[in-house]
């Protein structure tokens, strides 16, 4: 190839710097040919990235939809916010413990006790319980009894909707607990109360912050507050407890005479729809 080159050159009496010279003379007269080229290389390159550009974001979507598919019905709800309290409140704090953490919980409610409001406010308190599987929920009345470990009478909890308060009022001296419930038959309600009167004291006494509650020496006794007929017991250290069914709705618990009195006027002054 070489030797022919050199004939080709050497026939057409001409050297190879003036091959190069006509060649570079006739790519000045002719600049088309020689961008064509050019532009052929740009747009082939072009479209190789725009091709894999929208490869990769069709993957992308194709792996979304999949995703979407198969997790719709396998990932957890959003947690829901927490019912409002049936009574106007002054503050609502949540307070989270494990599920079954009994000693957690009576924690939890004597520190949100302790951050204390001003006198004659309310706070409602929420429980939530989180899961060892995972997942957490608020709990309800049964949920709240079991914890605690309560000794209920039998169907107390079942006739119990789930909804209910935890309430803490604020005196200048210290603080009480109270619940309000909604019984789904009013007239069992109270039949239970009655049957576990004999023992709900023992229940309830590490729910007194301020006092040092034993089983009672004497009996339940009727009482009428704010014209709602209640059953009331005298405890230790000045400390009372009390429950009634209010509006034939909703049966209310209270560990003091003062916070029995306010509960109800907040009742009756504001009734849950």
């Amino acid at each position: 190839m070489k030797h022919d080159a050199a004939q080709y050159l050497k026939d057409r009496n001409i050297s190879f710097l003036d091959l190069v010279s006509k060649e570079h003379e006739y790519a000045k007269e002719h600049p088309e040919k020689f961008q064509y080229r050019e532009r052929v290389t740009e747009k082939a390159w072009f479209r190789g990235v725009v091709g894999l550009v929208s490869v990769v974001l069709l993957a992308a979507i194709g792996y979304g939809v999949y995703v979407a598919l198969l997790t719709r019905d396998t990932l957890p709800s959003t947690e829901a916010t927490p019912a409002r309290a049936f009574i106007p409140v002054e503050e609502r704090e949540i307070i989270t413990i494990r599920d079954g953490d009994r000693a957690g919980l009576f924690a939890k409610l004597e520190a949100a006790r302790r951050s204390r409001l001003p006198s004659r406010s309310i706070k409602h308190v929420v429980i939530r319980i989180e899961s060892f599987g995972g997942g957490a929920r608020f709990a309800s009345a049964g949920d709240f009894f079991k914890i605690l470990d309560f000794k209920t009478p039998s169907g107390f909890t079942e006739n119990t909707n789930d909804k209910f308060d935890i309430l803490i009022y604020y005196r200048p001296d210290g603080a009480d607990i109270g619940f309000v419930l909604e019984p789904k038959d009013r007239n069992r309600a109270l039949g239970h109360m009655l049957e576990w009167e004999k023992s709900i004291i023992l229940d309830f006494r590490n729910l007194y912050f301020d006092a040092d509650v034993r089983q009672p020496l004497h009996l339940f006794t009727d009482a009428i507050v704010r014209n709602i007929d209640i059953r009331s017991v005298a405890l230790q250290e000045n400390a009372t407890f009390s429950y009634g069914i209010f509006a034939q709705r909703f049966l209310v618990i209270a560990t003091s005479d003062e916070f029995t009195n306010v509960l109800l006027g907040r009742l009756l002054a504001a009734p849950p729809r």
